[in-house]
């Protein structure tokens, strides 16, 4: 009985040290892999795109920048290329609610790259 306890002892013992290792070599290759200037992700929205289209592109590319190690320095910009006016108040909210995301129209995009840089 003992050594069963021992074992499983062991085992969670190996997983957790496991664990480590595995996030600590994460946390290497993130940081050797980083860039050192800010991130952009670009979402263009095209005029057929729906609420729920816009909200889960924005949601997927702040989680990509997040999954990229640079949440704090990165920003989303949503590419506004025609989209309906009840769309866009709600793309607006949305930008609001999440942290780095803005929406640009096409006349707008060079200026906001220029000014950011």
């Amino acid at each position: 009985m003992e050594t069963v306890i021992h074992a499983i002892v062991y085992s969670l013992l190996v997983i957790f040290v496991l664990a480590g290792v595995i996030a600590c070599v994460y946390l290497l290759m993130m940081r050797i892999t980083k860039s050192k200037v800010p991130g952009r992700f670009i979402v263009v929205l095209p005029p057929q795109t729906t609420p729920s289209n816009v909200s889960a592109l924005l949601c997927a590319a702040r989680l990509r920048m997040g999954l990229m190690g640079d949440l704090v320095r990165s920003e989303v910009i949503a590419l506004d290329a025609g989209l309906p006016e009840q769309v866009r108040t709600e793309c607006v909210d949305l930008c609001r609610e999440l942290d780095h995301v803005a929406l640009v129209k096409p006349e707008d995009l060079l200026e906001k790259l220029r000014i950011d840089n």
